[in-house]
């Protein structure tokens, strides 16, 4: 759900003026040559949030891969020619975002993989087109420029939108920090929870999870019983928070932190006697998790923006990516779909926008599409409106179960549960479902 740092982010109403953006940037093809299109990418290693963000690299080249089989983009071959590191710090982020730009002279940034994004104002003012995994106010615009959108959706007005057109996040450029988040509050819905729990890092973009959890729990009637947002990454005593948890009959655990994290605070409520409790995990979604952990997670909830992989009924985009990922002897993961989406939509705007492609033409292409799904895997994105607030907030989700991810809530062969948004319903007693069947009426999509 877009509320989620893993939930469907929408877009609203912008006008992009008279000027196509095209006309506005001028023609650039750096990185482009006789054979070959060139993109690179930057990444957060996994001793930041203990979070797979090079898997990035993994779904860009699968899907590479399977666009060159078929002999490339008007007979060039599409490579990933830079892989950065970002150290995990904003003078990284910057100095890695540069590297692609001056030294690498790579035609597109991507995928983006990092814990923030303080290069996209660089990247953003140097109008090359760039893709990655959306977690950050930074593909929206400057700190004031984001809060300006959340703002005005404060104040009922939708129409206000990010200024940054260029940055592409796999689930929009914009994502409402501020807002009520829906999913957990959903879940502790449906699982009958009265009593919850919150737990998140000091990390800023966990800080803002916490923001909007918060709202979401007090907007649709959960009871907020204990918070620790104090936590720092690798944190190894638990034994202060579990026994809050028991004193005050949790019965629910909502988090704003990597797995590894939360798990710590599941194991130990469990050692501690602690029984009963849901927990609901932003992150984490990765075949290799439930493999190892196997009935310790039973009870977790894990919701996101995608098609489940476990779903009965899989889109050609689904097939394509698992199987990509199978042949590569890969673990599927977020991250690396991801990937895979970024690299669907770059070359989509490629073959749109026609054999004499440019960097902007490329930008005005994608911001052309109506109903992106990256080939059935998403719910559609509106990119033709701007970036910025959608009309609908949606989300799939899996529980835990016996060492499976079982897919919950949604309908056979539409796993997506859906709600209005923007504004959004008093309740969330009726929510609709995706993909949309033949006769099916639905809110319309303004994409992500």
């Amino acid at each position: 759900m877009k509320r989620l740092l893993v939930l469907v982010v929408a877009l609203s109403t912008i006008g992009l003026g008279t000027v196509s953006t095209a006309q506005a940037q001028g023609a650039g093809r750096p990185g482009v040559t006789a054979t070959e299109i060139k993109v690179g990418g930057l990444s957060s290693p996994m001793s930041v949030l203990n979070v797979p963000y090079a898997d990035g690299f993994d779904g860009v080249n699968a899907y590479f891969d399977t666009i060159n089989k078929k002999g490339g983009v008007y007979g060039k071959k599409l490579k990933l020619v830079a892989q950065l590191d970002d150290l995990g710090s904003p003078s990284g982020n910057i100095r890695a975002a540069r590297s692609l730009v001056e030294e690498k002279k790579v035609f597109a940034v991507m995928p983006v993989m990092t814990n923030s994004f303080a290069g996209s104002a660089y990247l953003a003012s140097k109008n090359v087109p760039t893709f990655g995994l959306n977690i950050d106010a930074g593909w929206c615009g400057t700190s004031t420029e984001h809060r300006a959108v959340e703002d005005a959706i404060a104040a009922g007005k939708y129409d206000k939108v990010c200024p940054r057109p260029t940055l592409f996040g796999e689930k929009g450029s914009f994502i409402c920090f501020s807002c009520g988040q829906i999913s957990p509050a959903y879940v502790a819905l449906k699982k009958g929870a009265k009593r919850a729990a919150l737990f998140t890092y000091t990390h800023s973009s966990s800080a803002a999870c916490a923001e909007g959890t918060r709202a979401g729990f007090k907007q649709y009637g959960i009871d907020l019983v204990y918070e620790d947002t104090s936590l720092e990454f690798g944190f190894s005593d638990v034994s202060a928070d579990v026994q809050a948890l028991k004193d005050k009959n949790v019965d629910f655990v909502s988090t704003c932190m990597d797995f590894g994290g939360a798990f710590k605070i599941s194991q130990g409520l469990k050692q501690a006697g602690g029984t009963g409790v849901t927990f609901y995990a932003p992150e984490g979604y990765r075949e290799s998790t439930i493999k190892k952990y196997g009935s310790q997670l039973n009870g977790w909830f894990f919701g996101f923006a995608f098609i489940p992989w476990q779903s009965k009924v899989l889109p050609a985009g689904a097939k394509a990516y698992l199987k990509a990922m199978k042949q590569k002897g890969i673990a599927p993961s977020e991250q690396s779909q991801a990937g895979w989406i970024n690299a669907n939509m770059f070359v989509d705007g490629l073959l749109k926008a026609g054999k004499d492609f440019t960097q902007a033409s490329v930008v005005d292409a994608i911001n052309s599409f109506t109903a992106f799904t990256a080939n059935g895997m998403l719910p559609p994105q509106n990119w033709s409106n701007g970036h910025g607030p959608d009309t609908q907030a949606c989300a799939a989700y899996v529980e835990a179960v016996n060492g499976k991810f079982v897919p919950r809530f949604g309908k056979p062969g539409q796993p997506i549960v859906c709600f209005p948004d923007n504004p959004r319903p008093p309740t969330l007693d009726d929510p609709y479902y995706l993909p949309a069947k033949t006769g099916t009426t639905t809110t319309t999509s303004a994409g992500s």
